[in-house]
């Protein structure tokens, strides 16, 4: 399992990562990067110049229509934080984020939806955050669309174990 990390490297961390049994450490800057946007041509200009260095490159939308135009248009890898583009759920539904078409689209362009445990931690609202992130998951797994788990930690402190992050993982597919 990888672990992303959005703090500078260092030794200290690097041991710490293997520690707690991560096979490789992405960090930001370095081998990943999360793209904010806020109009279409600045998210292709950022894209396109950070796919030339050969890192990941993953969006965080701030509106549906961001999230739709990355996942069919821009070459990214993948988009993180979808659960946060909506302020409140309607009264009738849960508003994660991900809808059926959106799912059949990052399924068709191969692009991951990504699941950060340090928005987890950080979240000043839990219990929605979690419940939008089991129906974004499964959402993803009804349209076959890849998932990917991380702590994208802030600081050391917020890192957990790989075996911490596949439980977490296990529990929310099975809560489903």
């Amino acid at each position: 399992m990888d672990n992303y990390i959005l703090f500078p490297e260092t030794e200290n961390v690097k041991r710490l990562s293997a520690a707690l049994g991560f096979s490789q450490i992405n960090f930001k800057g370095k081998d990943f990067e999360i793209v904010l946007a806020s109009s279409q041509k600045e998210l292709i200009q950022k894209a396109r110049q950070l796919k030339q260095k050969k890192s990941q490159v993953f969006f965080q939308p701030a509106t549906e229509e961001m999230l739709r135009f990355a996942l069919e248009k821009v070459p990214i890898d993948g988009v993180i934080g979808v659960e946060n583009i909506h302020r409140s759920d309607s009264v009738h539904y849960i508003r994660g984020g991900l809808d059926q078409i959106l799912c059949r689209i990052a399924q068709e362009n191969e692009k991951i939806i990504v699941f950060s445990f340090s928005s987890i931690l950080n979240s000043e609202q839990r219990p929605r955050l979690l419940r939008r992130m089991m129906f974004n998951l499964e959402l993803c797994q009804k349209f076959k669309v890849n998932t990917l788990f991380g702590n994208f930690s802030v600081a050391p402190e917020e890192m957990r174990s790989a075996a911490d992050l596949q439980a977490f993982t296990r529990i929310l597919r099975k809560s489903l």
